[in-house]
């Protein structure tokens, strides 16, 4: 567009209007013609347009791949422990004795007996313990940050028309 106003102010000036006067002409004049000229391109392909070969640009984006994996985070280890502990327990036991009352003075032979108190020991179930394993399923939220490639046009220059249309 500079070119056009720079030409019209030169023709603006020799036409033998003021510099000023010539400026300002020209630069309507070559405005004007920079915008016909434009509109001329946009409905007409040129040979220049069409010798331009299309070109590709890729675009990528980050996707996760998820995998899971068994691993041991513990181990459990269940055995049985023996532990003492004192107990008391409340046993009655009977025995005899011998009464002695007046009576003739023979010899009398009378065995006296008792009981004693006899301990054995044996193992009784009192209780099981089941041990088994199972499998319990949760969900877990996973962020990640994921790079995704867009495309930027910058144009530069200002005989440079650019139609831009929705990427896919």
């Amino acid at each position: 567009m500079g070119k056009y106003i720079t030409i019209g102010a030169i023709i603006g000036w020799v036409t033998g209007f003021t510099i000023v006067t010539g400026l300002v002409i020209g630069a309507i004049v070559g405005g004007i013609s920079y915008t016909m000229n434009s509109r001329r391109n946009i409905d007409k392909p040129t040979k220049k347009t069409n010798e331009i070969k299309e070109k590709t640009l890729q675009l990528r984006e980050e996707q996760l791949e998820i995998k899971k994996k068994r691993v041991q985070t513990g181990e459990v280890k269940v055995h049985k422990e023996v532990v003492e502990e004192q107990k008391t327990f409340t046993v009655p036991i009977k025995r005899e004795v011998l009464v002695i009352e007046a009576g003739n003075e023979e010899e009398l032979r009378i065995p006296l007996k008792e009981e004693e108190i006899e301990i054995n020991k044996h193992p009784v179930q009192v209780n099981k313990v089941l041990v088994t394993k199972r499998q319990i399923e949760e969900i877990k939220q996973i962020k990640e940050k994921l790079k995704k490639e867009t495309a930027q046009v910058y144009v530069t220059g200002d005989d440079a028309d650019v139609i831009k249309k929705p990427l896919l």
